[in-house]
């Protein structure tokens, strides 16, 4: 760690002479984190109580006109990890850092390259994952044009780099995202992803579209997605993912809305052995979507290959200036049967509640609080618990 610190203060130093010439700007976040988990599905062991700490702090430099640079390391911890109050943890990482290249040769084409977040469309498939206390990143980069119909993103990333001749070890993700611009009002996101995973001859395309419009004050959404390729030479993929979400804003001085869906994961029941049926969220911010719990944060493995089916009801109030509270139901279902040694069939996971009160303090602080409730359903029951968990959560947000 003092090696890391040492080189940062280095490249703090020497960057001194090239800020004083060049337009730059500094960013910078604090966001501890505070929770009280009791998701076992066990009503007689107590709470895990602990507190999470992200820093991060960027850089970023545009020496020339059409030339910038992004720096940004960051420490993600859990508070009393280290071994004593003399001894540090090695939790520093660099958690982006590229160039981007504006208007290649006057051409309304930019280039990216580098460590980088990524997050397209919803983050139902590619996201940055801000909730965590890590956070995602990719090393690739991407080429971006923009024109007054559609935007269009190429993106290519090294997922796993083993060094072995022809790359037959490598994990690489590649794909596009593009935003036409053709009705009011509306987004329309058509995209294609393909990852292949060379050690077990492995190949996913997903290729699908999204589309958000708003007509007043209500809105609605729609995306699509279908999976196709192979996980091995000898199991075929032929997978699906559907979502629709509907939201009306009141017109109230207390500024409700509210809004309802259904998420749907293609499952499968193991039948045909050739071919899986089951969807793989790839790189999404799943968080933001199956319930603040995250018992359905790593899709396909917390589904059991099932798939899901989400029906979800979610309302949110504004009592006074600068603080708002949400209130989300989840109905979990899977999209496959989960069967029996006794050959009966379950479908239920279980249903969830999220409580969520967000303040605004000023433009930089935000304190963020939830409480959460999850009844576990037949499936639960069967493999987690047969009893109700809580999970309660305070957060601050400190951007700098």
């Amino acid at each position: 760690m003092k090696k890391i610190l040492l080189i940062i203060s280095f490249l703090l130093a020497g960057y001194g002479l090239i800020l004083a010439q060049s337009n730059y700007e500094i960013t910078g976040q604090i966001r501890p984190r505070f929770q009280m988990d009791n998701k076992n599905f066990n009503g007689k062991i107590p709470s895990s109580n602990f507190t999470e700490l992200r820093t991060r702090l960027g850089i970023k430099i545009s020496p020339i006109e059409n030339l910038s640079g992004f720096v940004q390391i960051q420490d993600s911890r859990i508070f009393g990890t280290e071994p004593s109050t003399l001894d540090p943890i090695d939790n520093i990482d660099l958690h982006q850092a590229y160039f981007t290249l504006n208007k290649i040769f006057s051409l309304p084409i930019n280039l990216k390259i580098g460590r980088m977040e990524l997050s397209y469309g919803p983050q139902r498939l590619i996201g940055a994952v801000d909730w965590s206390n890590i956070g995602r990143s990719f090393d690739g980069g991407l080429v971006q044009f923009s024109s007054e119909k559609v935007d269009i993103d190429l993106f290519t990333a090294k997922l796993n780099e083993k060094f072995n001749p022809a790359d037959s070890l490598d994990n690489n993700l590649i794909g596009f995202y593009a935003d036409l611009k053709i009705v009011e009002n509306y987004k329309i996101q058509p995209f294609l992803i393909n990852e292949n995973v060379m050690k077990e001859d492995g190949n996913r395309t997903t290729f699908g579209a999204y589309i958000n419009g708003n007509i007043n004050n209500f809105s609605h959404e729609v995306e699509a997605a279908y999976q196709f390729g192979s996980l091995s030479n000898e199991i075929e993929i032929s997978a699906y993912m559907l979502a629709l979400n509907l939201n009306y804003k009141i017109e109230s001085q207390l500024k409700p809305s509210i809004g309802g869906g259904i998420d749907f994961l293609s499952g499968d029941d193991g039948n045909d052995i050739n071919t899986t049926k089951v969807f793989n969220t790839l790189y999404a911010t799943n968080h933001k979507y199956y319930g603040f719990m995250d018992y359905f944060v790593n899709i396909p493995s917390n589904t059991m290959g099932l798939g899901l089916v989400d029906f979800h009801l979610k309302g949110e109030i504004s009592p006074i200036e600068k603080l708002k509270t949400n209130l989300a139901l989840h109905i979990f279902n899977s999209a496959a049967e989960y069967k029996l040694s006794n050959n009966s069939k379950l479908k239920n996971f279980g249903s969830e509640i999220d409580f969520t009160i967000s303040y605004n303090y000023n433009s930089a602080v935000n304190f963020t609080g939830g409480f959460s409730l999850f009844f576990p359903g037949d499936i639960f029951k069967q493999v987690k618990g047969k009893d109700i968990s809580t999970w309660t959560y305070l957060m601050a947000i400190v951007n700098l």
